[in-house]
């Protein structure tokens, strides 16, 4: 798997990308790889995956942040055995934080990461303040000739799989 630091490399082919922190790669996170992968496959795309360094709950949350279920390494290897190809890990600071949910679509999905098909969790929320949702990255994707497609929860024993249920 190839591993970018930061949005500043960009994807050597067109991508078909989901975004995450992706902590402990449950089975949530299973599904939506597994979905990547098949649209990756279908459409001749490479899975690629946008994870952050630290985890947004450590930024906004230092001293109230869970604890890690996986290290970085451990991450990136999970995620490489799920089959993405290829990683960015943006390094989440104030200046990341505060870009606008439209440059997050401008400058990474774009021009960096050259997404051709975007799969997001059903809670996906993105850009300064959260603002970015699912309505905006369809409008974003007409726009700029990518497709969205959101994935609903996995539900284990009725509750959403996610890293706080792990925990």
């Amino acid at each position: 798997m190839l591993v970018y630091r930061g949005y500043s490399h960009a994807a050597p082919s067109p991508t078909a990308l989901t975004i995450g922190n992706f902590d402990g790669v449950h089975q949530g996170h299973r599904s939506l790889l597994q979905k990547l992968n098949a649209a990756a496959q279908d459409k001749g795309l490479l899975p690629a995956v946008l994870t952050f360094e630290p985890h947004p709950r450590e930024f906004f949350a230092t001293r109230s942040a869970p604890a890690r279920l996986s290290t970085l390494r451990e991450k990136l290897e999970l995620l490489s055995d799920a089959g993405v190809a290829a990683a960015w890990v943006i390094h989440f600071n104030t200046r990341f934080a505060a870009l606008s949910a439209d440059d997050f679509v401008e400058r990474l999905l774009v021009d960096t990461l050259r997404v051709k098909h975007l799969v997001i969790g059903d809670d996906f929320r993105f850009g300064a303040g959260r603002r970015g949702d699912f309505a905006l990255l369809c409008a974003a994707g007409a726009r700029h000739a990518f497709t969205v497609e959101a994935m609903e929860s996995v539900l284990i024993d009725g509750e959403r799989a996610s890293s706080s249920l792990v925990r």
